[in-house]
């Protein structure tokens, strides 16, 4: 019988080093499964905080162009064109935007692009490099990415097309006569 339980005793300890083997593979299979998804998730997080930046950027760009637009209105009450705060957009009577973003990249405020004390855009202030190199052409960084609200331009002038109504041809601006140009005002 010594024979015996000497051969069950080997088998067993064969069993216990397979399935210690099967459970090490298992361990390193389900590491790298886990790295992969990693990799993935914040590629994700990435692309998502890309997209965001996009939405933002753009919002501030739009709502510093409607206050500029605006300035014509407000020239009694408001000296400045352009807002000299982002929080300037945010207050009433006429808001143009909702609440003060941050750059969704850092997670702080975006810099502010500057002419004369006023903001005219933003930009982030990331040295990352974006994925996304559809929307963001020829930027190798984040921080090169600018979100600039452009200068309002007069009305196009269209001989007997109205800029702002094309069935209405009376309402139409009337274009400087060839060869001079246009006063501006």
């Amino acid at each position: 019988m010594s024979i015996h339980q000497g051969g069950l005793g080997r088998c067993r300890m064969n069993q216990h080093g397979v399935t210690y083997l099967m459970l090490m593979f298992a361990i390193v299979l389900i590491g790298v499964s886990l790295s992969v998804v990693g990799k993935q998730w914040s590629v994700a997080v990435k692309r998502d905080k890309e997209a965001e930046l996009l939405f933002r950027g753009n919002r501030i760009k739009a709502a510093i162009e409607a206050y500029a637009a605006h300035h014509a209105v407000e020239k009694a009450r408001r000296p400045n064109r352009y807002p000299t705060s982002l929080e300037q957009l945010t207050k009433k009577p006429k808001r143009y935007l909702q609440v003060v973003y941050k750059d969704p990249i850092t997670g702080q405020d975006f810099e502010l692009i500057k002419a004369g004390g006023q903001i005219i855009g933003v930009k982030s202030t990331s040295k990352g490099m974006p994925f996304n190199k559809v929307d963001f052409k020829n930027a190798s960084s984040y921080d090169q990415i600018v979100f600039q609200a452009r200068a309002a331009k007069g009305q196009p002038c269209m001989p007997g097309v109205s800029a702002i109504n094309p069935l209405n041809p009376l309402g139409s601006i009337p274009c400087p006569p060839s060869g001079t140009t246009s006063r501006k005002q």
